[in-house]
């Protein structure tokens, strides 16, 4: 059975960190198995490792040797994580659809380090995040790129030489949208009451 192993020491703190965050975005919902798995990639120089619950994608490079499938997140804690061949015939889904388009025409873009530049940059743009789905630590660089148009719905997407990330926007299902979108709506109105009283 083929596995994969990381342990947290000072020689691959980075890349466990890095793990770890790929695979906090794994599905727990046991009724889509397929994405309870990570897929494992052969590309030039290593592996690239992806991860998905539907609200979010994370894959990243890594430069460890593994054969390519999926695989059962066997242990991941603060020490060590422990990824094992999975024995079923599930197929992951056809991620690469989902990454978003983000070129210059199509897409803002902002650069910065950390979850907090991220979550601060895309509400800016329009776009907001639920701060649980970003799984980008507080010393990452990150490119940003939100949709210019309707950066609300449309997906951010996270990118550096190593990480691609993909998060989708609160709905209006939550509090905090339902918050923001009385702000907008005041907003519009006091704006609308200062046109017309000029």
């Amino acid at each position: 059975m083929n596995t994969i192993e990381l342990t947290n020491n000072k020689h691959t703190k980075k890349d466990f960190i890095r793990m770890r965050s790929v695979l906090a975005c794994a599905s727990k919902d046991s009724t889509r198995p397929a994405i309870n798995l990570v897929l494992v990639e052969a590309v030039k120089g290593g592996i690239t490792v992806t991860a998905t619950d539907g609200k979010r994608l994370r894959s990243d490079k890594f430069k460890l040797k593994a054969e390519p499938g999926l695989y059962e997140i066997k242990t991941s804690n603060a020490k060590v994580v422990f990824l094992a061949e999975s024995n079923g015939k599930l197929v992951f889904p056809t991620y690469e659809q989902v990454i978003p388009v983000h070129g210059k025409r199509v897409a803002y873009a902002l650069s910065g380090k950390g979850k907090k530049f991220v979550l601060w940059a895309a509400s800016a743009l329009g776009c907001y995040l639920d701060p649980k789905l970003v799984t980008i630590g507080d010393d990452e660089f990150i490119s940003l790129y939100i949709q210019k148009s309707a950066p609300e719905l449309s997906p951010a997407l996270l990118k550096n030489k190593d990480t691609t990330m993909v998060v989708m926007p609160f709905t209006g299902t939550d509090g905090w949208s339902r918050e923001l979108e009385t702000i907008k709506q005041d907003l519009f109105k006091r704006r609308e009451k200062e046109r017309k009283a000029a």
